[in-house]
C-alpha cells in the first residue's frame, strides 16, 4: 500500500511540475530539445523511475552494510532486494537512453537508427554518462545476487553511490558559471538525499524483523538522517543560488525552488518529531508501530519531493543576457587572473567547494576526537592540521586559481596535494584516534574499513607505487588530462584521486626500500616530460593568456618542479624512516644486552624477583622456598 501510494503521488506531482514549470512548452530552451510531449513525458518518467530505483538500491545496501551487518539474515535479505532494485534501475536507465535519443534527434521510435544511438553513447558526454550508469546498475544487480554478496555490502554501497554521479558532470550544472560549485553542490545534494530517503524506506520495510535491535538502529539512522538533512539543505541552497544568480521569483524555475524548500522544511519537521516522540517510544518498549506510521508519512512526502526535483531538472532555468557572458570566465569558472607571482599565489584566493568541505570536516572531527582522547600526542595533532593546511593551500589559495591557467601552478598543486598533505595526514594517525574516541560498535566499523581487502590492495607497495608514478607523470600525457582542465569539477576529482593515491603510497611503502628504489624513475619520467616539445592539452594555449612564459616553457618549469621536489621529499622521508628504524633496533639491542648482563651477574636476585611476582597470583608451595628452586 505504501509503495502504491508513493508511486501515485509522485506521478501526480511530476505531471503538475512539468505542466506548470514549462517543461512541456513548445519554446526551446538551452540544453533542452523541441521533442514532442510524449517523448518529454516518457523521458521524465523514466528518469523518475531510475532515481527511485537508485535510491532504493542505496537504502538496501546501507542497511546491509552499516546497520544489519553481515552475516545477519536481514543483511542477506537486503542485499537480495538491492539486486532487484538495481535491475529495475538498469531497465529505467535503458529506457532513459532511448528517450534521450528521441529527444535529442527529434524523431519517433520508428526513426531511431543505430548511428543515432552510436552517436549518443560514444560521442556525447550525456550518452557516455548514461552508459556508465547502465553498466554499473547491471554490475550491481549481478554482484548482489551472489550468495556471498552480503559480505561485500560495503563495496556494493560505494559502487551504488558512485553510479549516481556520472550524469551530474554532463547536465546544466556542469555548463554553468562557477560550475565546480554547481556540480559538487548537486553531487552532495543527490548523495545526501539517497542515503536519507533510501535508508528510511529500507528501515521501514525490514523494521518488524529487527525487533529488539530496532531502537538502537533507528537511533543511529537518526544521526545519519540529521547530517543528510543538513547536507541536502545547504547544497540545495548553493546550487539554486548558482542557477538563479540570487533570489529570482520571476520564473517558474524560481517558484519550483521555493516549493522544494517548503517540502524540505516539512521533512525536517517530520524528522524532528521522530527524534522527539517515536524514537523515545521505541526505547521505552512501546513497539514499532508509531515509528512505522510516521515513517510512512515521511516516505510519502519524500516521494513527492523526489518527483518535484525530477521535474525541476527538466525545467529551463532563467537565461543570462548575451552581453553579460564572459567566455573565458565561463570556461574557467572565474575571470582570467592577472600575472602570477608570490603575492597572487598567497592572496588571490579561489576556494574549491569539495576540498573546503573535506578540510573543515576533517578539522572538526579530529578536534572532536582530541576532546575525547586527552592523552593524544601533540605532534600527531600538529601533523594532521599541517596536512589539512597543505591541502587547503593547494585547493583554496591562489595556487588553485592559477592551476587551471599555468602548468607550473598545476605541478605545485599536485606536489602539495599528492605528496606533502598525505605525509602529514598519515603521521596524524586519524584512524587510531577515531577507534579510541568512538563507541565500540562505530569503532569496530571504522577499524574494519581500515583493514578491508580493498584498502590492503590499494596500499600494497607494488600497486601503490605504480599508481603513484602514473598519477605524477602519466596523468599529464593521458587522455584524461584535457577534460580535467576544461571541467573544474573533474579537475577537483583528479586532485582527490592524487590525495588518495599519495596516502596509499606512503602508507604501503613505509619502512621499505621502495622509495629509494624508484628514485631513478622519478628522474627519468620528469626529464622526459621536460624534454617533450608538445604542450600537453591544448587548454593552456587556447586560453589566450597574454602574460608570463609561453605554455611550453611553463610546462618544462612545471615538470622540473614536479620531479625534483617529489624525489627530494620521498628520499628525505624514506631516509628519516630508515634512521628511525635503525635507532629503535639499536635501542632494542642495547636493552637486550643490559638485560642479559644483569641476569648473568645477579641471577639470584632475578629469580627472587620472578618468584615474588608469581606469588601474587598463587600461594607458593614448600618446594618453592628450597635453595634449589631459588638458584
Amino acid at each position: 500500500m505504501l509503495a502504491i501510494g508513493a508511486g501515485a503521488l509522485s506521478l501526480v506531482v511530476l505531471a503538475l511540475v512539468m505542466r506548470l514549470g514549462g517543461a512541456l512548452s513548445e519554446t526551446a530552451a538551452p540544453g533542452l530539445s523541441q521533442a514532442g510531449v510524449l517523448t518529454k513525458t516518457g523521458l521524465t518518467t523514466a528518469r523518475l523511475g531510475g532515481n527511485a530505483a537508485a535510491v532504493l538500491t542505496v537504502g538496501w545496501l546501507l542497511v546491509a552494510a552499516v546497520f544489519a551487518r553481515p552475516p545477519s539474515p536481514i543483511a542477506r535479505r537486503c542485499v537480495r532486494a538491492a539486486s532487484l532494485t538495481a535491475l529495475l534501475w538498469a531497465l529505467c536507465t535503458l529506457a532513459l537512453i532511448v528517450f534521450t535519443a528521441l529527444d535529442l534527434f527529434g524523431t519517433g521510435v520508428g526513426g531511431l537508427t543505430g548511428n543515432m544511438m552510436r552517436t549518443l553513447l560514444l560521442e556525447l558526454p550525456q550518452g557516455r554518462a548514461l552508459l556508465l550508469v547502465l553498466a554499473a546498475a547491471v554490475a550491481l544487480s549481478v554482484a548482489a545476487s551472489h550468495p556471498r554478496a552480503a559480505g561485500g555490502a560495503g563495496y556494493l554501497l560505494a559502487g551504488a553511490l558512485a553510479a549516481l554521479l556520472p550524469p551530474l558532470f554532463t547536465g546544466h550544472a556542469a555548463n554553468a558559471s562557477y560550475h565546480a560549485l554547481a556540480v559538487y553542490s548537486l553531487a552532495a545534494h543527490v548523495l545526501g538525499a539517497a542515503l536519507w530517503i533510501g535508508g528510511l524506506v529500507a528501515l521501514i520495510t525490514v523494521g518488524p524483523a529487527l525487533r529488539d535491535r530496532l531502537p538502537a538502529i533507528v537511533g543511529r539512522y537518526s544521526t545519519l538522517a540529521l547530517a543528510s538533512f543538513a547536507v541536502v539543505g545547504i547544497s540545495g541552497a548553493a546550487n539554486a543560488w548558482v542557477r538563479l544568480g540570487g533570489v529570482n521569483l520571476g520564473s517558474g524555475y524560481g517558484w519550483l525552488v521555493v516549493a522544494k524548500i517548503a517540502a524540505l522544511v516539512l521533512l525536517g519537521a517530520l524528522g524532528w518529531w521522530h527524534r522527539r516522540a517515536t524514537i523515545p517510544a521505541l526505547r521505552d518498549g512501546a513497539g514499532a508501530r508509531p515509528f512505522l506510521r510516521l515513517g510512512a508519512a515521511e516516505v510519502l512526502a519524500m516521494a513527492a519531493t523526489m518527483a518535484l526535483a525530477t521535474g525541476l531538472s527538466r525545467t529551463p532555468p532563467p537565461e543570462n543576457a548575451p552581453d553579460t557572458l564572459d567566455l573565458t570566465a565561463l570556461r574557467l569558472g572565474y575571470p582570467m587572473p592577472g600575472p602570477a607571482g608570490p603575492g597572487p599565489y598567497l592572496l588571490d584566493w579561489w576556494l574549491d567547494p569539495l576540498f573546503l568541505v573535506l578540510v573543515v570536516t576533517g578539522a572538526v572531527l579530529y578536534g572532536a576526537g582530541l576532546l575525547r582522547v586527552r592523552d593524544w600526542p601533540w605532534y600527531r595533532a600538529a601533523a594532521w592540521y599541517g596536512g589539512l593546511l597543505a591541502a587547503f593551500l593547494a585547493t583554496g589559495s591562489g595556487i588553485s586559481r592559477y592551476s587551471m591557467v599555468l602548468f607550473s601552478a598545476h605541478a605545485v598543486q599536485h606536489v602539495l596535494i599528492g605528496v606533502v598533505a598525505p605525509l602529514l595526514l598519515l603521521y596524524g594517525a586519524p584512524l587510531r584516534l577515531a577507534v579510541r574516541a568512538m563507541r565500540e560498535e562505530n569503532a569496530q566499523l571504522v577499524a574494519a574499513a581500515g583493514r578491508s581487502r580493498g584498502v590492503r590492495l590499494l596500499c600494497h607497495p607494488a600497486a601503490a607505487t605504480v599508481l603513484f608514478l602514473l598519477s605524477l607523470y602519466g596523468f599529464s600525457v593521458s587522455p584524461l588530462f584535457p577534460p580535467s582542465l576544461s571541467n573544474h569539477a573533474l579537475h577537483t576529482l583528479a586532485m582527490l584521486a592524487f590525495l588518495v593515491i599519495g596516502l596509499a603510497y606512503f602508507r604501503g611503502t613505509a619502512g621499505t626500500p621502495v622509495p629509494f628504489a624508484v628514485l631513478p624513475l622519478h628522474a627519468v619520467a620528469g626529464i622526459a616530460l621536460m624534454r617533450d616539445g608538445t604542450v600537453r592539452g591544448s587548454w593552456f594555449e587556447e586560453l589566450g593568456r597574454g602574460w608570463g612564459a609561453s605554455p611550453l616553457d611553463d610546462q618544462r618549469l612545471g615538470a622540473l618542479l614536479l620531479w625534483t621536489v617529489t624525489a627530494a621529499l620521498t628520499a628525505a622521508v624514506a631516509a628519516a624512516q630508515a634512521w628511525h628504524g635503525r635507532a629503535r633496533y639499536g635501542r632494542g639491542r642495547r636493552s637486550t644486552t643490559r638485560l642479559s648482563a644483569s641476569t648473568t651477574v645477579g641471577s639470584y636476585s632475578a629469580a627472587e624477583s620472578c618468584l615474588s611476582r608469581s606469588s601474587t597470583a598463587a600461594p607458593r608451595s614448600r618446594s618453592a622456598d628450597s635453595p634449589t628452586r631459588s638458584s
